[in-house]
């Protein structure tokens, strides 16, 4: 394999875990605490993140985007958006907790490891 694909294959594990790690942490604080519920936010993560990551490497590439680029920034918020609305959508149909309406939950929890992940990368 190539090194540049093993250093993709990292970059995406790392943000995988990373994600995780905080939306479990923030979920946990936000008591969602039946283990289906966890399993679930895990779960919805494992199809989001590296979606998402690959989506953007693949589209900032495609249509030749450097990170300072106003455009960077329309795409990281399009592919944001795309991702709060599908989590939101699964976990409305997934998850018994009901304390936070589900897109709320979305969007706390992604503006948490975004913002975090934003410090981390």
């Amino acid at each position: 394999m190539s090194s540049d694909v093993m250093i993709l294959l990292k970059y995406l594990a790392t943000a995988l875990i990373l994600t995780i790690i905080i939306e479990l942490a923030v979920a946990l604080i936000l008591r969602v605490r039946a283990k289906y519920d966890i399993i679930y936010v895990v779960l919805v993560n494992c199809l989001t993140n590296p979606t998402v990551n690959v989506a953007y490497i693949l589209l900032a590439k495609l249509l030749a985007i450097s990170s300072n680029d106003i455009t960077n920034y329309i795409l990281v918020a399009l592919l944001e958006g795309i991702v709060w609305l599908v989590e939101g959508l699964l976990f409305k149909k997934l998850l018994e907790y009901k304390k936070i309406n589900p897109f709320l939950l979305s969007l706390i929890l992604n503006v948490a490891s975004f913002g975090l992940g934003l410090v981390i990368f």
